[in-house]
């Protein structure tokens, strides 16, 4: 009976954080109209394609978010094997903070929202697009010194809960996968 319990115990915190993040992003869209929030989005990501606007603003990012894109690929490691370990999460809430997003930002809310509740792989699919627009806008130079500090941080993330006792094969093949990916993305 009490694994019942456990289970709807649960099942209502999972509503809880759903309907959390669902007001959230509505308080967040009401603030600024549509115009308004392409442009502003526009002008601080340095984006000019609709498309990718479009899909970051689908996704849950603005203006005043933008800076958690950045964190989505530390995010979608975390989320590699299926299960956000405490160590992740706190690995991944450790580089917002040494990024320069306050704890009390729209920013880091929605970075909280991700490791609570793991994003749909459209996230990953919008971030790839995201990449793919500044490759156009960056040296190779800067671009090769982005992919290097992305790729960094993800391994950190996925070193945070790996292997057993500290020894061992600390980032899984899932992860591994995934940090592939993230190189791919940069071409």
């Amino acid at each position: 009976m009490t694994d019942a319990l456990h289970d709807r115990g649960e099942a209502l915190e999972n509503l809880f954080f759903k309907q959390r993040d669902k007001e959230l992003l509505a308080a967040m869209r009401e603030k600024i109209s549509a115009d308004q929030e392409r442009t502003e989005l526009k002008s601080s990501s340095g984006i000019e394609d609709d498309s990718v606007i479009d899909a970051l603003l689908a996704s849950g990012v603005n203006a005043e978010t933008i800076a958690a894109v950045g964190l989505i690929p530390l995010v979608v490691v975390a989320w590699a094997d299926r299960k956000m370990e405490a160590a992740e999460s706190a690995a991944v809430l450790k580089a917002a903070i040494e990024g320069g997003i306050s704890s009390d930002s729209e920013s880091y809310a929605v970075i909280k929202g991700w490791l609570e509740e793991q994003p749909s792989d459209d996230l990953f699919a919008t971030w790839k697009q995201y990449v793919a627009a500044l490759k156009s806008t960056l040296d190779a130079e800067a671009l090769g010194q982005l992919k290097n500090s992305v790729v960094k941080r993800a391994t950190d993330v996925a070193e945070a809960a790996g292997g057993f006792l500290g020894f061992g094969n600390k980032v899984s093949d899932v992860e591994r996968k995934v940090i592939d990916e993230l190189n791919e993305a940069f071409g």
